[in-house]
């Protein structure tokens, strides 16, 4: 009678084993989509990342036609613009911090306080805020 009932307890317990096993079937299998969220996740921001830094490595080459002295002033308002929007739209705080630099420089000759005499000064200067851009994104990319 007692191997009755020992039976009876094993099968009686087997679906509950069995719901058990599921259970940790199903944590593992959430913990399995949370691991892959993240992966996503940070796919995610690293495209973002590359995409904001090529907009604003295209946007910190901008160097204006300083023969033209009111069209150099309108391209770089234009730029000052594009330069904002990105810094604004910018997640990595150091990179913010770079475009905003360059917007300041482009600043200074939608002013027109750059002119063709001062203009070699003004693009070596801007050459260094665009190396500094380049090197931002190159440590955000690796």
């Amino acid at each position: 009678m007692r191997a009755r009932v020992r039976i009876a307890a094993a099968v009686l317990s087997l679906p509950l084993l069995a719901g058990l096993a599921a259970c940790g079937e199903i944590q593992e299998a959430q913990e399995g989509l949370q691991n892959a969220n993240q992966q996503l996740q940070g796919a995610q921001q690293n495209l973002d990342s590359a995409q904001a830094c090529l907009q604003a490595i295209n946007a910190a080459n901008f160097v204006p036609n300083f023969a033209d002295p009111q069209k150099a002033q309108t391209d770089a308002q234009a730029k000052v613009t594009e330069l904002q929007e990105l810094a604004n739209s910018t997640a990595d705080q150091t990179l913010r911090q770079n475009l905003l630099d360059v917007q300041d420089s482009v600043q200074q000759v939608a002013d027109g306080k750059v002119d063709i005499e001062a203009s070699a000064e003004w693009t070596s200067a801007q050459l260094e805020k665009y190396q500094t851009v380049t090197t931002t994104c190159s440590r955000l990319a690796g």
